[in-house]
């Protein structure tokens, strides 16, 4: 179990670093100390970041729902503003109430008790 408190810790602090480095990286656009136009079209890969962060914390299935829903999400976002193989918001739209409704059945089926993850200790406990 104390593996999992570490993880925990660990997933933080990268999401921490991540978080403050992507607002000292927008401080020093405002500020024109640098130009960040090129990479901002990369800003949904920050719900990516999450959505890993998050599966990695989870204790249950329904968590690692939330955190497959935002990783969708980032690259659904960074698909359609990027035309990335053509398509736009326009074109894939319908993907947004597929994954909704995917995840309304993934909840529902996730949400006994008896789905939450346990590390069992060496004891078998």
């Amino acid at each position: 179990m104390e593996w999992i408190e570490s993880l925990r810790f660990n997933s933080q602090v990268v999401f921490g670093i991540i978080v403050l480095l992507v607002g000292v990286l927008l401080l020093l656009n405002n500020l024109d100390f640098v130009d960040v136009g090129p990479f901002w079209q990369y800003w949904p890969f920050i719900l990516v970041f999450i959505g890993i962060n998050k599966i990695i914390q989870c204790t249950t299935l329904q968590g690692i729902g939330k955190g497959i829903w935002l990783i969708f999400l980032g690259l659904w976002l960074f698909v359609s503003l990027n035309h990335i193989w053509g398509l736009s918001f326009r074109d894939t739209w319908p993907m947004i109430l597929i994954a909704w409704g995917v995840g309304m059945m993934w909840k529902t089926l996730t949400s006994s008790p008896r789905h939450k993850i346990v590390q069992e200790n060496s004891y078998g406990h």
